[in-house]
Protein backbone atom coordinates (compact mmCIF):
# COMPACT_ATOMS: atom_id res chain seq x y z
CA UNK A 1 0.00 0.00 0.00
CA UNK A 2 1.62 3.02 -0.66
CA UNK A 3 1.67 6.36 1.49
CA UNK A 4 -0.71 8.33 -0.50
CA UNK A 5 -3.06 5.41 0.02
CA UNK A 6 -2.74 5.75 3.94
CA UNK A 7 -5.37 7.62 5.87
CA UNK A 8 -3.85 7.91 9.68
CA UNK A 9 -6.96 9.00 11.79
CA UNK A 10 -6.40 10.06 15.03
CA UNK A 11 -9.80 10.23 16.98
CA UNK A 12 -10.85 8.90 20.27
CA UNK A 13 -14.10 8.37 19.29
CA UNK A 14 -14.26 4.24 18.71
CA UNK A 15 -17.82 4.09 16.78
CA UNK A 16 -16.49 6.65 14.57
CA UNK A 17 -13.35 5.00 14.24
CA UNK A 18 -15.28 1.85 13.36
CA UNK A 19 -17.41 3.74 10.48
CA UNK A 20 -14.61 5.55 9.02
CA UNK A 21 -13.02 2.27 9.00
CA UNK A 22 -15.04 0.49 7.01
CA UNK A 23 -16.00 3.36 4.78
CA UNK A 24 -12.61 3.97 3.53
CA UNK A 25 -11.57 0.15 3.78
CA UNK A 26 -13.85 -0.03 1.20
CA UNK A 27 -12.28 2.82 -1.83
CA UNK A 28 -9.06 0.90 -0.93
CA UNK A 29 -7.32 3.30 1.77
CA UNK A 30 -5.32 1.72 4.62
CA UNK A 31 -6.66 3.02 7.73
CA UNK A 32 -4.21 3.66 10.82
CA UNK A 33 -6.13 4.25 13.91
CA UNK A 34 -5.03 6.52 17.20
CA UNK A 35 -7.38 7.01 19.73
CA UNK A 36 -4.83 9.61 21.60
CA UNK A 37 -2.23 12.10 19.64
CA UNK A 38 0.47 10.59 22.28
CA UNK A 39 -0.31 7.11 20.80
CA UNK A 40 0.35 8.54 17.44
CA UNK A 41 3.94 10.17 19.01
CA UNK A 42 4.92 7.00 20.43
CA UNK A 43 4.38 4.88 17.24
CA UNK A 44 8.46 4.45 15.88
CA UNK A 45 6.51 2.96 12.92
CA UNK A 46 3.27 5.10 12.49
CA UNK A 47 3.34 5.97 8.46
CA UNK A 48 4.83 9.08 6.76
CA UNK A 49 3.27 11.42 3.64
CA UNK A 50 -0.23 9.61 3.99
CA UNK A 51 -3.47 11.78 4.28
CA UNK A 52 -4.54 12.83 8.20
CA UNK A 53 -7.83 12.94 9.80
CA UNK A 54 -7.30 14.19 12.94
CA UNK A 55 -10.06 15.33 15.69
CA UNK A 56 -10.05 18.46 17.59
CA UNK A 57 -10.85 17.26 21.05
CA UNK A 58 -8.46 14.39 22.16
CA UNK A 59 -8.07 13.59 25.58
CA UNK A 60 -4.94 14.72 26.49
CA UNK A 61 -2.79 16.70 23.85
CA UNK A 62 -5.28 18.42 21.54
CA UNK A 63 -5.54 17.83 18.21
CA UNK A 64 -4.57 21.54 17.04
CA UNK A 65 -1.00 20.79 18.59
CA UNK A 66 -0.61 17.46 16.85
CA UNK A 67 -1.57 19.42 13.57
CA UNK A 68 1.35 21.76 14.35
CA UNK A 69 3.49 19.00 15.54
CA UNK A 70 3.09 17.11 11.95
CA UNK A 71 3.60 20.29 10.06
CA UNK A 72 6.89 20.87 11.45
CA UNK A 73 8.54 18.49 9.43
CA UNK A 74 5.95 17.58 6.81
CA UNK A 75 4.68 20.47 4.92
CA UNK A 76 2.39 18.98 2.20
CA UNK A 77 0.63 15.61 3.44
CA UNK A 78 -2.89 16.74 2.98
CA UNK A 79 -4.52 17.44 6.53
CA UNK A 80 -8.06 17.66 7.67
CA UNK A 81 -9.34 18.67 11.00
CA UNK A 82 -12.78 17.13 12.32
CA UNK A 83 -14.75 18.89 14.43
CA UNK A 84 -17.85 19.28 16.14
CA UNK A 85 -16.82 23.37 16.68
CA UNK A 86 -18.79 25.45 14.08
CA UNK A 87 -16.99 28.82 15.36
CA UNK A 88 -15.30 30.81 12.78
CA UNK A 89 -12.68 31.58 15.44
CA UNK A 90 -12.17 28.01 15.79
CA UNK A 91 -11.93 26.92 12.58
CA UNK A 92 -9.82 29.89 11.01
CA UNK A 93 -6.85 28.47 14.25
CA UNK A 94 -7.40 25.39 12.68
CA UNK A 95 -6.69 26.40 9.33
CA UNK A 96 -3.72 28.54 10.52
CA UNK A 97 -1.80 25.77 12.85
CA UNK A 98 -1.45 24.18 9.11
CA UNK A 99 -4.64 22.01 8.19
CA UNK A 100 -5.70 22.43 4.39
CA UNK A 101 -9.32 21.65 5.35
CA UNK A 102 -11.79 21.65 8.50
CA UNK A 103 -14.67 18.76 8.70
CA UNK A 104 -17.63 19.73 10.89
CA UNK A 105 -19.11 16.76 12.73
CA UNK A 106 -21.71 15.36 12.12
CA UNK A 107 -20.01 14.80 8.53
CA UNK A 108 -21.80 13.77 5.55
CA UNK A 109 -20.05 10.26 3.97
CA UNK A 110 -19.83 10.81 0.32
CA UNK A 111 -18.56 14.19 0.72
CA UNK A 112 -15.67 13.23 2.68
CA UNK A 113 -14.98 10.44 0.50
CA UNK A 114 -14.75 13.05 -2.35
CA UNK A 115 -12.66 15.34 -0.22
CA UNK A 116 -10.31 12.43 0.50
CA UNK A 117 -9.94 11.60 -3.39
CA UNK A 118 -9.52 15.13 -4.14
CA UNK A 119 -6.51 15.34 -1.69
CA UNK A 120 -5.28 12.34 -2.58
CA UNK A 121 -5.13 13.23 -6.20
CA UNK A 122 -3.54 16.12 -5.36
CA UNK A 123 -0.70 15.12 -3.31
CA UNK A 124 0.24 12.13 -6.36
CA UNK A 125 0.31 15.44 -8.61
CA UNK A 126 2.30 17.47 -6.65
CA UNK A 127 4.93 14.44 -5.91
CA UNK A 128 4.99 14.14 -9.34
CA UNK A 129 5.53 17.63 -10.20
CA UNK A 130 8.42 17.62 -7.75
CA UNK A 131 10.29 14.54 -7.96
CA UNK A 132 12.80 14.85 -10.95
CA UNK A 133 14.62 11.72 -12.31
CA UNK A 134 17.19 9.56 -11.07
CA UNK A 135 18.19 8.85 -7.20
CA UNK A 136 17.22 10.61 -4.21
CA UNK A 137 16.64 10.30 -0.46
CA UNK A 138 14.63 12.61 1.23
CA UNK A 139 15.21 12.75 5.16
CA UNK A 140 11.82 14.58 6.14
CA UNK A 141 9.64 12.52 4.04
CA UNK A 142 11.43 8.86 4.87
CA UNK A 143 11.86 7.65 1.32
CA UNK A 144 13.50 7.76 -1.35
CA UNK A 145 12.70 8.63 -5.19
CA UNK A 146 13.62 6.55 -8.32
CA UNK A 147 13.38 7.57 -11.80
CA UNK A 148 10.14 9.77 -10.40
CA UNK A 149 9.18 6.16 -8.22
CA UNK A 150 8.75 7.03 -4.50
CA UNK A 151 9.60 3.92 -2.29
CA UNK A 152 8.42 5.27 1.02
CA UNK A 153 9.40 3.61 4.59
CA UNK A 154 8.46 3.42 8.00
CA UNK A 155 10.96 5.96 10.76
CA UNK A 156 12.59 2.74 11.42
CA UNK A 157 12.86 1.30 8.04
CA UNK A 158 14.38 4.77 7.00
CA UNK A 159 17.05 5.02 9.52
CA UNK A 160 18.22 1.35 8.82
CA UNK A 161 18.02 1.71 4.76
CA UNK A 162 19.72 5.69 5.10
CA UNK A 163 22.61 3.94 7.53
CA UNK A 164 23.33 0.53 4.74
CA UNK A 165 23.51 3.33 1.98
CA UNK A 166 25.90 5.82 3.78
CA UNK A 167 27.86 2.58 4.04
CA UNK A 168 27.17 1.05 0.94
CA UNK A 169 29.35 -1.70 -0.71
CA UNK A 170 30.79 -2.31 2.79
CA UNK A 171 29.32 -5.04 5.14
CA UNK A 172 27.34 -3.66 8.27
CA UNK A 173 27.18 -5.96 11.55
CA UNK A 174 23.47 -5.96 13.35
CA UNK A 175 24.63 -4.55 16.00
CA UNK A 176 25.60 -1.33 14.11
CA UNK A 177 22.10 -1.41 12.83
CA UNK A 178 20.75 -1.92 16.55
CA UNK A 179 22.25 1.38 17.74
CA UNK A 180 20.77 3.42 15.61
CA UNK A 181 17.61 3.34 17.94
CA UNK A 182 17.38 4.16 21.64
CA UNK A 183 18.22 1.72 24.07
CA UNK A 184 14.45 1.87 25.64
CA UNK A 185 12.90 0.40 22.35
CA UNK A 186 14.57 -3.01 22.81
CA UNK A 187 15.51 -3.41 19.11
CA UNK A 188 17.15 -7.21 18.82
CA UNK A 189 18.32 -9.13 15.64
CA UNK A 190 15.79 -10.37 14.61
CA UNK A 191 13.45 -6.98 14.80
CA UNK A 192 16.28 -5.55 12.52
CA UNK A 193 15.84 -8.78 9.93
CA UNK A 194 12.18 -7.97 9.82
CA UNK A 195 12.39 -4.48 9.26
CA UNK A 196 15.12 -5.57 5.95
CA UNK A 197 12.82 -8.17 4.87
CA UNK A 198 9.95 -5.28 4.26
CA UNK A 199 12.87 -2.51 2.64
CA UNK A 200 13.43 -5.60 0.51
CA UNK A 201 10.18 -5.86 -0.61
CA UNK A 202 9.74 -2.07 -1.12
CA UNK A 203 12.66 -1.72 -2.79
CA UNK A 204 12.09 -5.31 -4.93
CA UNK A 205 13.30 -4.36 -9.12
CA UNK A 206 14.43 -0.54 -9.04
CA UNK A 207 16.44 0.61 -11.38
CA UNK A 208 19.42 1.51 -9.47
CA UNK A 209 20.21 -1.78 -8.87
CA UNK A 210 20.05 -1.25 -4.86
CA UNK A 211 19.80 -4.97 -3.34
CA UNK A 212 20.19 -5.97 0.17
CA UNK A 213 22.00 -8.94 0.60
CA UNK A 214 22.63 -11.16 3.74
CA UNK A 215 26.32 -11.73 5.30
CA UNK A 216 26.47 -14.63 7.23
CA UNK A 217 27.11 -14.19 10.45
CA UNK A 218 27.50 -10.72 10.10
CA UNK A 219 24.49 -8.50 9.30
CA UNK A 220 23.69 -6.70 5.48
CA UNK A 221 25.81 -5.11 2.86
CA UNK A 222 23.65 -2.66 0.81
CA UNK A 223 24.51 -3.34 -3.02
CA UNK A 224 24.27 -0.60 -5.67
CA UNK A 225 25.40 -0.22 -9.75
Amino acid sequence: MSAKNTIVIIEDEKELIEVLGHLLGKEGFEVRPYSTAEDFISDRDRPLNCIYLIDWNLPGIQGIDIVKMIRRSDKHSPLFMISAYIRPEEIIRGLQAGADDYILKPFNKDELLLRLKNAQAKASHMQRSMIDSGFKILPEAHCIVIDGKIFSFTVREFLIFNYLYSNRNKEVNRSELIALFDKDEKIQNRNIDVHIFSIRKKIAMNKHNLEIVSVWGKGYMLTCK
